[in-house]
């Protein structure tokens, strides 16, 4: 018996599933009726893979994310009263800060304009970890001193306290508070904070890996034509212009470069005079493109003179 699509009219062959002309079909579906038991088994594996799911989730939270922010260790504060000199000028000295803190051991104070709220971004960036580092553990800030500029507005610097090479005792972090004519206020914060551990796992992602980044030394008349457009500055700490491997300043160098914001630290290749050591020190350098890509590094002492 011949019978048409009741789709399209066409007439469709003896037994047809569905219309060759427009493809559609022609038998109504009944829905299929799952036993109760394959509908059960269904559920319980489905179950399991949501429970196998959460599992693996709570894994990932609890060993795959990076270690916990220590945060800013709380503490009592004690007032510490700095002065400036005629030029507008604060020293900060370890015999300054003994009168208030007698176990001092070392400090360190500079301009920061880090405002993290985890102490170990302090420290990393800090010459006394850079020390610990370059030294492999022998050697911490001792008497270090610092000075900052009381006269310009919104400086924020950060004063670190040790009473032994891998323990901060205490901290300041944030603007000095002027209280009267050349007097000036910061709470220091005491803390009893170890951090031998970020010290330990600074030196072993240092170790085997500084190399590569000082291994092309560009002299100083080849800066201009090397395609520097960006510069990281290190410490007075060289003594010749040779680096040395235990040079404090090849830690900071590079925990600079590899911060997840190198460019933040970059200054400008036009400003390099305006960075240059000490007399009798001499200062290195790592020079970037204008993508902030490492050329190399360079050696100048107080005139700009390599080695």
């Amino acid at each position: 018996m011949e019978h048409n699509c009741p789709h399209c009219g066409a007439p469709l062959p003896e037994d047809a599933s569905f219309c060759p002309r427009c493809i559609q079909n022609i038998r109504d579906r009944q829905p299929v009726k799952i036993p109760s038991h394959l509908w059960r088994k269904g559920l319980k594996w489905a179950l399991v893979l949501v429970l196998i799911l959460a599992v693996a989730g709570g894994l990932y939270v609890r060993f795959g994310r990076e270690t916990p922010s220590a945060g800013l260790p709380a503490g009592d504060t004690t007032a510490v009263i700095l002065e400036e000199d005629e030029s507008g000028m604060v020293t900060v000295t370890p015999d300054l800060l003994r009168e208030y803190f007698p176990l001092l051991a070392g400090l360190n104070f500079s301009t920061t304009s880090t405002t993290s709220d985890d102490i170990d971004d302090y420290l990393m960036e800090n010459f006394q970890l850079a020390n610990l580092v370059a030294s492999r553990g022998a050697a911490g800030t001792d008497e270090e001193r610092g000075r900052f500029y009381a006269r310009s507005s919104g400086t924020r610097i950060c004063l670190l306290l040790f009473d032994r090479n891998t323990h901060l005792m205490g901290y300041f972090i944030g603007e000095p508070v002027q209280i009267e004519e050349r007097k000036w206020q910061i709470d220091v914060v005491s803390c009893d904070y170890d951090f031998t551990e970020l010290y330990e796992e600074q030196l072993a992602a240092f170790e085997g890996n500084w190399e590569a980044d000082f291994s092309t030394y560009i002299p100083p008349e080849e800066i201009e034509s090397s395609g520097a457009v960006w510069f990281l500055s290190g410490y007075n700490t060289g003594k010749g212009p040779v680096l040395r491997e235990d040079d404090a300043q090849i830690y900071h160098l590079w925990a600079l470069l590899h911060s997840p914001e190198p460019e933040r630290q970059c200054r400008e290749i036009e400003r390099l005079e305006e960075f240059l050591p000490r007399e009798g020190r001499w200062r290195c350098y790592l020079l970037l493109d204008k993508d902030y890509n490492l050329l190399g590094y360079t050696m100048l002492d107080y005139q700009g003179n390599g080695g």
